[in-house]
Order: structure tokens, then C-alpha cells, then sequence
């Protein structure tokens, strides 16, 4: 009687066991339906109503006097304003004006401020950008406080706005972090300072060219490429005739486009850093002709691949030589290596 009232309740305990995990697994799989059903029906509002925005958005560039926005409610304002974000990315001047203008006559710009202080990492960055565009000098405190912090992501966005806000202004407070911090892509601060134009960023670039920091040599003088040629090119020949950082070197060969520069694009072809020989040959490419002819020669056989490839890419666009000329090089070259890479080159060529 004992065994079978235990067999009893092993047999009711693996039922209800069984049954809870059942309804857990049922339980789970509703709530995985909602929460997509919920996402769904979220995207579809999101959609609609970014209809109406994008509308509102196209007016305020086409006839500003008409152009209204529904209201935000605060759930959608962070997809209103990377909606709002993304379209001031491709306008410039009067349509940019436009288009913030219209934020402000419907009391957004306050909202964004306000924005700024989550914690949310999101949501700060897409409130930093529209900062920028609305070009708000209310935030400029926290921005400048943000721009001189230690998150990567976070400080250059920042530094972005303020350079949007009041650019001038701007570079001289930044001038040493775009170069300094590493942390910065320099494929990005260059679009900035692309963004800004010679007229904005050549003075701060001239002064720090003369009176350059203890660090960042070489992002310095691959930036000064933004600045106005004829300005900024005497003091990055300085600093070719002068550098012994082959980085250095490297990157003021990488900005030579003057015959004037010829010479110590000749010297540095002979350098013993395999990086400058590179830089080398690409300038003598750029901006040399037919007297460079034996160099790149040489180059062409140097033991490092690179320069070799640099070597010939150059020879293939050297002013004054010949397709068929070109041919004639890599039917006569004696070294297997110079041969091959002059293959490689023209093969690439005829593939672009």
C-alpha cells in the first residue's frame, strides 16, 4: 500500500512538473508573439507617421511659410529626429535653414536640449547631431564639456556639433584635439575639415605646422592637405626637409603636388625606412615625368612589396610615358619581381 501511494505521487509530481514546463514553454512562446506583434505594429506607426514628417520636411525646403509638422509625441521624437538628422546630412545652405527653422517654430529645439541629458548613449548621440544642425548655441557648455571627454563616440560627435554651431570659434577650442586624439579617426576629422573648407581650417593648420605639438606629427601633416595648398605647402616642405620620423615623411610626401617638391621626393627614394621609399614612389607617380623614369626602376626592385607596388602603380601613370612604352619596360626589366608586379598593375587597370 506504502509503494504504491509512492508510485502515486512520483507519477503526480512528474505530471505537474511536465504540465509547469508545458505552460512555460506556452507562456514564453505568447509573449514572443507579442513582443513581435508589438514590434510590428510599432514599425507601421513608425512608418505612417514618418510619411507625414518626410512631407513636412520636403515643404519646409520648398515653401517654408507652409510647412507644418504633426505633433511629436516623446516616444517617436528619437525616430523623428535620426529621420530629421538623416535629411540635414545632404542639405547645405538655405535648405539647412530652412529645415531647422522648422523645428524651432514648433518648440523642438527645446525638446532636444532636454534630450541631451539621458543617459541613454542612443539617444544623446542622435540629440548631439540635431544640436549641431540647429546649430544651438544654448548647448554649447555641455557640448564643449562633452567634446573634451574620454568616450570616443560621444566627445567627437560633440566636437562635430560645435564645429557646426560656430565653426571658428570652434577650431580654435579643438585645433590640438583633432590632432592629438587618436581616438578620432582621422578619415573623420578630415571630412569635418573638408566640411569646413580652406578658408576655415587653414589658419589654425598654419599655426600649428609652425608651432607643432610634442605628438601627432603625422596626423598634423596628413590634415594639412584640407588647408589651402599654396599656404600650408612651404611649411610641409619644411618638414620634409627636416623630419627624420619616417611617418612623418611619409605623410608630408603623401601631400606633395608641386614640381617644387621633386627633389625630396628624390631623396626619399633612396630612405632607409621601406614606408618612405612607398611614399616615394607614389609622389614621384604624382607629380613627376620622365627623369623619374630610372628611379621608380629602381623602386620597382626593391625588396619590399609595397614599394614595388607603389613602384609600378606609378610607372603606369607617370606623365609622359606611353602605354606602349610601358609594355616595352616589362618586356626589357631583367628582375623576375619587377616583371611580375608590372603585370599585376596592368592587369588592375585594365579590370578598373
Amino acid at each position: 500500500m506504502g509503494r504504491a501511494s509512492s508510485s502515486d505521487l512520483d507519477l503526480l509530481f512528474a505530471v505537474i512538473v511536465t504540465v509547469g514546463a508545458l505552460t512555460s514553454a506556452i507562456a514564453l512562446l505568447v509573449a514572443i508573439a507579442a513582443l513581435r506583434v508589438r514590434r510590428t505594429m510599432r514599425e507601421r506607426r513608425f512608418a505612417r507617421r514618418a510619411v507625414a514628417w518626410r512631407a513636412a520636411f520636403h515643404e519646409a525646403v520648398d515653401d517654408p511659410a507652409r510647412a507644418r509638422l504633426p505633433p511629436i509625441a516623446h516616444v517617436d521624437l528619437p525616430h523623428f529626429l535620426s529621420l530629421w538628422n538623416h535629411f540635414q546630412e545632404s542639405l547645405r545652405g538655405a535648405a539647412a535653414e530652412q529645415l531647422a527653422q522648422l523645428l524651432r517654430d514648433h518648440g523642438i529645439d527645446r525638446r532636444v536640449v532636454e534630450l541631451l541629458e539621458k543617459r541613454s548613449l542612443r539617444l544623446r548621440l542622435i540629440a548631439i547631431t540635431a544640436l549641431g544642425h540647429l546649430q544651438e548655441e544654448r548647448a554649447w557648455n555641455t557640448l564643449e564639456v562633452l567634446a573634451r571627454g574620454p568616450n570616443p563616440v560621444l566627445s567627437f560627435a560633440a566636437a562635430r556639433a560645435l564645429l557646426r554651431i560656430e565653426p571658428r570659434r570652434a577650431l580654435d577650442l579643438l585645433a590640438r584635439d583633432l590632432v592629438l586624439r587618436a581616438d578620432w579617426s582621422i578619415a573623420r576629422v578630415g571630412s569635418i575639415l573638408l566640411e569646413l573648407g580652406p578658408a576655415l581650417v587653414t589658419a589654425p593648420l598654419l599655426r600649428m605646422l609652425v608651432a607643432p605639438p610634442v605628438e601627432g606629427l603625422e596626423r598634423l601633416v596628413k590634415l594639412a592637405r584640407f588647408g589651402h595648398r599654396e599656404k600650408v605647402s612651404a611649411a610641409v616642405r619644411e618638414w620634409l626637409a627636416t623630419s627624420t620620423d619616417p611617418q612623418v615623411i611619409g605623410a608630408a610626401l603623401d601631400c606633395a603636388e608641386d614640381a617644387a617638391d621633386l627633389p625630396h621626393a628624390r631623396g626619399a627614394a633612396r630612405h632607409a625606412h621601406w614606408r618612405v621609399r612607398m611614399a616615394a614612389a607614389r609622389a614621384l607617380g604624382r607629380i613627376g615625368g620622365s627623369r623619374e623614369l630610372a628611379l621608380l626602376l629602381t623602386l620597382l626592385r626593391d625588396p619590399t612589396w609595397w614599394v614595388r607596388y607603389h613602384a609600378a602603380q606609378a610607372l603606369s601613370q607617370l606623365h609622359g610615358l606611353t602605354q606602349e612604352e610601358l609594355l616595352g619596360l616589362r618586356d626589357h626589366v631583367r628582375d623576375a619581381f619587377a616583371a611580375d608586379m608590372l603585370d599585376h598593375v596592368m592587369a588592375e587597370r585594365k579590370l578598373a
